[in-house]
């Protein structure tokens, strides 16, 4: 545990604990508090068994604004540990080289059978795909809907918000929409959500929480374990998941229906081949 959290909750274990600030802090004396790193709010109560609130109030009577700068202070502290670890040398290729693995192991492990097919069924029975992401999911969200106009699928991906929300005012039930977002709890992606749910769409929601705020408009979450440090926000990692769980489900589509979706390739390539040297 960093000293500055540690010191922190000694001075807390000083006065009397309520039970659930007890529960707490024999779960985060019992644990690599890494782990805590890539944990939500949602999943730390879970684990811990008391209220998302509970933790909130925990952490600003330990002296920080919420749980963000709880586990931003978290992952302070351990990036400080592995510098002093660090012999200076290129270690560092190997070690991106397991997160990136990792980061397609998590994912591989977030699509099991059933989603896979839930998820390839609602993209093929859709009238158009809607491919949202905000900030760095949407890389993602642009390469999912890459693919799937040259395999012939009506797809938009509106980056604008304002934009975007006009697009969803003007969907209903035979559309969906395909949201990436590693936390699953952006602003901007919840109330896109919110607004495709409200015309009617389906949505299919891409996450590393599946336990989010953007879950409760989903009607199938694919989720994979979390590998994104609040001290490095958008990191490759993130996009690596989210772009192995995008080029999946097109590479399932086209499998079902391989003569269908090679001659839409054909006709996509027929189509750019004057723009190639």
């Amino acid at each position: 545990m960093p000293n500055g959290i540690r010191k922190k909750i000694g001075l807390l274990k000083e006065g009397k604990l309520t039970k659930s600030q007890q529960k707490l802090i024999d779960y985060f004396e019992s644990v690599d508090l890494r782990s805590v790193i890539y944990m939500s709010i949602t999943d730390l109560a879970a684990a811990t068994d008391v209220a998302e609130a509970t933790v909130l109030r925990f952490c600003r009577s330990i002296g920080y604004n919420g749980y963000q700068e709880f586990r931003l202070a978290l992952a302070q502290g351990a990036a400080m540990a592995d510098d002093e670890e660090d012999d200076g040398g290129v270690g560092f290729i190997s070690e991106m080289e397991s997160q990136y693995q990792l980061a397609i192991e998590n994912a591989r492990r977030g699509l099991n059978e059933e989603h896979l097919h839930r998820a390839i069924n609602l993209i093929l029975s859709a009238r158009t795909v809607c491919c949202f992401g905000v900030g760095h999911s949407y890389v993602a969200a642009l390469e999912m809907h890459n693919r799937l106009l040259m395999m012939g699928i009506p797809t938009f991906c509106e980056r604008d918000c304002h934009l975007q929300n006009v697009l969803l005012s003007s969907r209903g039930e035979e559309d969906l929409m395909v949201i990436f977002s590693i936390s699953g709890s952006s602003k901007d992606t919840v109330e896109a959500a919110e607004l495709a749910r409200a015309s009617g769409m389906k949505v299919l929601v891409i996450t590393c929480y599946e336990k989010s705020p953007l879950s409760q408009y989903a009607d199938l979450v694919i989720s994979a374990a979390p590998m994104e440090s609040p001290m490095r926000p958008g990191s490759m990692t993130g996009k690596i998941m989210q772009l192995f769980v995008a080029d999946t489900l097109c590479t399932g589509m086209h499998n079902l229906d391989r003569a269908r979706f090679d001659a839409f390739y054909a006709r996509s390539n027929r189509a750019t081949a004057n723009k190639l040297i």
